[in-house]
C-alpha cells in the first residue's frame, strides 16, 4: 500500500509539471466577440416594421439603435477584426505574450490587424492595432485595448475613436454568465468631438443584462437626446424566447408606466 501511495504521488507530481508546461505554452483564450458588440439584431427597424401600431417596439429599437450605430459603424473595422481573430493561430512573441496578425476581409480597403494578449497578474492585457493600405491609408495605431480576468468571466474594453482622433470614446465593462453575456455596460467617455468642442454625448450609458422572469433581458439607457438637449432615461425589458416586451420612459411617454408590445412588435396594453 505504501509503494502504491508513493507511486501515485510521483505520477501526480509529474502530471502537475506537465500541466504547468502546457499552460506556459498555451495562448490566452479570446473573450467572446459579443463582449464588444451586443447582438441587437432583433431590434432592427425595417420600412415594413415602421407602423403606427408599433410605437413601443420602434421607440425601444431606436434607443438601442443609437448604440448600434456607434459600435457598428464608428468601430466596424476593429470589431470585425476581433471577430476574425478566432480564425487565426497566435504566435508566442515573448515570455507572456501572444500575437494574432492577419489581413481583414470584407472591406473595400485592405486592413491589417495585430492583436496581442499578455498574461499579467490576475488578468490578460489585450491590445488591437490596425493599419490600412490604399486610399486614406494610415499606419498602425492602437484602436482598442482591454483586460479580461484569468477565468475569462469578466473584463473591460476601451475603444479609441479613429487614427485621426485617437480619443478615448467608449468604455465597455462586461461579465459572462454560463458562457454567454450576463451584463454589459457601455459608457461614452469622449471629451470633445471632431471639431474640438465639448461632446454632449459624454456620460451617456447603456446597460444590457439578464434577469429572472418572463422578460428575461433588459436595457437601461441614459442617452443624450440632441434634439431636446437632455439626457433621456429609458428602461426596456423583453423575452428572449418570443421577443414580446415592454418599455417605460418619462421623457418620451410623459408618464412612469410600462408600455408593451406583443411577439410581432405590435402595441398592446400591459397587464
Amino acid at each position: 500500500m505504501k509503494k502504491l501511495t508513493a507511486l501515485t504521488l510521483v505520477v501526480l507530481v509529474l502530471f502537475a509539471g506537465c500541466n504547468k508546461d502546457d499552460l506556459d505554452k498555451r495562448a490566452p483564450a479570446l473573450p467572446p466577440a459579443e463582449t464588444l458588440e451586443i447582438d441587437f439584431s432583433r431590434f432592427a427597424i425595417s420600412e415594413k416594421s415602421a407602423a403606427q401600431q408599433r410605437v413601443n417596439w420602434i421607440y425601444s429599437a431606436t434607443t438601442v439603435g443609437i448604440w448600434n450605430v456607434i459600435i457598428g459603424t464608428t468601430f466596424a473595422v476593429p470589431v470585425a477584426s476581433f471577430r476574425t481573430a478566432v480564425k487565426h493561430e497566435p504566435v508566442k512573441t515573448g515570455d507572456n505574450t501572444w500575437q494574432w496578425q492577419y489581413d481583414l476581409d470584407g472591406f473595400a480597403s485592405r486592413y491589417t490587424a495585430r492583436l496581442t494578449g499578455t498574461l499579467e497578474s490576475g488578468h490578460v492585457k489585450w491590445e488591437m492595432y490596425i493599419s490600412k493600405e490604399g486610399i486614406h491609408a494610415f499606419d498602425e495605431f492602437l484602436w482598442f485595448e482591454g483586460e479580461s480576468k484569468n477565468d475569462g468571466k469578466s473584463g473591460w474594453w476601451l475603444l479609441y475613436h479613429s487614427h485621426l482622433f485617437p480619443d478615448e470614446t467608449v468604455r465597455i465593462d462586461w461579465k459572462l454568465e454560463n458562457e454567454g453575456i450576463g451584463e454589459i455596460l457601455y459608457t461614452y467617455v469622449r471629451e470633445t468631438n471632431n471639431e474640438g468642442l465639448p461632446d454632449p454625448f459624454k456620460g451617456s450609458t447603456l446597460r444590457y443584462g439578464l434577469q429572472l422572469g418572463a422578460f428575461d433581458a433588459y436595457v437601461q439607457s441614459q442617452t443624450w437626446d440632441n434634439a431636446r438637449q437632455v439626457f433621456n432615461d429609458t428602461h426596456i425589458e423583453w423575452s428572449r424566447k418570443n421577443f414580446s416586451g415592454r418599455v417605460k420612459s418619462q421623457h418620451f411617454y410623459k408618464d412612469s408606466k410600462w408600455h408593451c408590445w406583443d411577439e410581432q412588435g405590435y402595441d398592446l396594453d400591459c397587464e
